[in-house]
């Protein structure tokens, strides 16, 4: 509510200075400039203090306080309205010439319009410790009572299912015998109706619109995401050599920008829609705008520069130019040219050491000297790291990266950049720091980070990587975001491992898992206090060294996270914590975290059923064993659902946007979107439901 308000002075300030001159020459008003309006400036700046969240220093204090909690900031943007009405109607009814009450009406009605559509969460004031009591309440249904009764007994099918270890084994197996035998289309209608809509928005952006509405009432953003994934299977028939390496995977990578543009809209209509409390994110998958052969050949070659970075280093982490003379030697391509080998020549001279950050800065394909390091005239894949037919394709999967980040960036909606397999994700990694470097400037205060990059905590690699992009962030001065998970491919993982050969990846076992990802947390929030301690000031989403989105399930490490929150002082609604989930999945989590103001997620998969089946099958594969154990929810929503039977409850379902024109005795129409509140009304005596319209 709080925002709103401040919204409200901020109206009235809008429309008094469109007031003729000439009514100012006419009366005995205030002229603009006067102390009046100094005034009204620091209420608006304590106004803008306290819709923020921030904590600000009083003058002539050492000590930091809270100023202005959201009740106060009523009064005071009330009160800031109401004392230039007063200014300008004390002398003749002057209010009537000048019309100031139609414009007061106009500032209210505006203001109250942007109410409508503030989340639950903007109305109820909570502690960290009420927020963790919330989430440890295991008779919590918070989450329940935003759902109609056929949505809880979907969720109840489709737990069922998934609780059947036989049945997700066997999921893949009777997909591909129905498709042999023709039968997709009966198989797929069944699955649409039923883990589908449980898991997914729908199969376009604009059928996802109603979910964003509706969690948004309930305080809880979207990540919207176009599931389309590629990987080595996939167009398995090489193409003729005369049209290059990729044409039907380059193909489909162009037809996948102009889906994740129409995507990026619905974000940004979203974030419209619901004003600032809503933050628009969109994910992509770096799969989806490149050949998977191509980003296997990438990673294969920054692995290998990890490698023998590591094998050359001099013991102290750096490595020095005979170092990297070997590096050149066995990594890069051979030489095509006297002039490459001279220009080689004369970087190595001047370098005394660098350490791993400096070395991938300098052999960067997207550096200004990657001429020197990667030209080549080998087109023959064994001789060479990556042919000038892949350069080109790399440098092809770049510019659609980078038209849908800019699009982004314009937009102000975020991009979440998804992880995936281990075999592609050093060169996702590689792409993803590129782009963050770009867009996530932190002398652009106009925006918040735009590029998110995903870091999968049960890999063993996951903590190092972590401390070194963040490091590489502080030196490049751009803001570093990341989105932590635990993982969503360990199965594949490991079967791969085992058939190649080579160390598994991921940890040896699940507390080391929980352990990996709960430090992580930790670090990141230790680099958000060293940033308050430096400076002083209050932690923003534009000035932030680091924001970063906590994708758990896990009930612990959330709790964690908010404890961890209230001991650095980071507050919820600062913009540099986030929390997300998997829509369908761990309401409870997402539901108690949106009432109590923490920004809070939904990721929100979207697309044809055929494309989405790889995502509902790692759903169901990943988390078998957690959907096993939820017997306990199922109990809760049963028993929610026997108390709707039974006239013991009242469920409370926000719908969709409605227009109201009313035309105020000035004759003035004002048209204000309200949100309706479905609420089912279930009688003792009658198995009927009544329903009514509340705002």
């Amino acid at each position: 509510m709080h925002r709103s308000v401040s919204h409200l002075s901020r109206t009235t300030f809008r429309y008094l200075r469109q007031i003729p001159s000439s009514h100012h020459s006419t009366s005995s008003l205030p002229p603009i400039n006067t102390s009046s309006f100094n005034y009204y400036n620091r209420i608006q700046r304590a106004t803008f203090f306290s819709s923020v969240g921030f904590i600000r220093p009083y003058p002539h204090s050492s000590s930091y306080s809270r100023v202005f909690k959201p009740g106060i900031a009523t009064a005071t943007a009330l009160a800031s309205g109401t004392l230039f009405y007063y200014f300008y109607c004390n002398n003749n009814n002057s209010h009537k010439r000048l019309g100031i009450l139609p414009f007061l009406k106009v500032c209210y009605a505006e203001a109250e319009s942007k109410l409508s559509v503030l989340p639950i969460s903007a109305f109820s004031s909570s502690t960290p410790s009420g927020t963790i009591a919330e989430l440890t309440d295991d008779e919590s249904r918070v989450a329940m009572r935003a759902k109609s009764n056929e949505e809880l007994l979907l969720a109840l099918l489709v737990y069922g299912l998934c609780s059947v270890p036989i049945l997700v084994d066997m999921a893949p197996h009777i997909i591909s015998i129905a498709e042999s035998l023709h039968l997709q289309g009966p198989l797929f209608w069944i699955i649409k109706r039923t883990v589908f809509d449980h898991f997914c928005g729908g199969e376009t952006p604009d059928e996802c619109a109603h979910c964003m509405e509706r969690l948004a009432q309930s305080g809880i953003n979207v990540i919207l995401d176009l599931s389309v994934e590629a990987d080595l299977h996939l167009d398995a028939k090489k193409p003729p050599k005369t049209q290059g390496y990729y044409p039907h995977q380059e193909h489909r990578a162009d037809v996948t920008v102009e889906m994740i543009k129409e995507c990026l809209r619905t974000a940004a209509k979203g974030r419209e829609h619901c004003g600032d409390t809503f933050g628009a994110f969109a994910a992509v998958k770096v799969t989806a705008f490149a050949p998977p052969e191509l980003l296997l050949r990438l990673n294969q070659v920054l692995v290998q520069m990890d490698q023998a970075f590591d094998a050359w280093q001099r013991g102290d982490g750096k490595i020095d130019a005979e170092g990297l003379e070997q590096m050149v030697q066995y990594v890069l391509p051979p030489v095509h040219s006297e002039n490459q080998e001279k220009q080689r020549q004369e970087i190595l001279s001047r370098i005394d050491a660098l350490d791993r950050i400096e070395t991938a800065q300098l052999f960067d394909l997207q550096g200004k000297n990657r001429d020197v390091w990667w030209s080549t005239h080998e087109y023959n894949r064994e001789n060479t790291p990556l042919t000038p037919e892949e350069l080109e394709a790399y440098d092809r999967m770049v510019n659609r990266l980078e038209i849908v980040c800019s699009m982004a960036h314009d937009k102000h909606v975020g991009i979440m950049v998804d992880a995936e397999q281990s075999y592609f994700q050093e060169a996702i990694d590689h792409v993803a720091m590129n782009l963050q470097e770009k867009y996530n400037r932190r002398d652009d205060k106009e925006h918040t980070p735009t590029v998110y990059n995903t870091y999968q905590m049960y890999t063993k690699a996951a903590q190092k990587k972590l401390e070194r992009d963040v490091e590489r962030a502080k030196r490049e001065n751009f803001g570093f975001a990341a989105k932590l998970v635990r993982g969503a491919y360990m199965v594949m993982e490991r079967k791969r491992a085992a058939q190649l050969g080579y160390p598994s990846p991921i940890q040896d076992t699940l507390e080391d898992t929980h352990d990996s990802y709960n430090n992580g947390v930790r670090f990141l929030l230790d680099k958000l206090r060293e940033r308050q301690e430096a400076t002083g000031e209050p932690l923003s989403s534009t000035s932030a060294p680091v924001v970063f989105m906590v994708a758990s399930h896990n009930r612990e490490s959330v709790m964690l996270t908010i404890k961890e929150m209230e001991h650095h002082n980071v507050l919820p609604r600062s913009g540099v914590v986030h929390f997300g989930q998997l829509y369908g999945m761990q309401d409870q989590l997402s539901y108690t975290l949106g009432k109590n103001g923490y920004s809070t997620y939904k990721y929100l998969p979207y697309g044809k059923i055929d494309e989405v089946m790889p995502y509902l099958l790692r759903r169901a594969q990943e988390n078998s064993t957690m959907l096993g154990g939820v017997t306990k929810e199922c109990s809760l929503i049963w028993q929610e659902l026997k108390d709707r039977w039974a006239g013991k409850a009242v469920v409370v379902r926000p719908k969709t946007m409605t227009s109201q024109a009313t035309t105020s005795s000035d004759g003035i129409t004002n048209t204000t979107s309200t949100p309706v509140a479905e609420v089912d009304v279930v009688s003792n005596d009658s198995a009927t439901q009544t329903t009514a319209n509340t705002v």
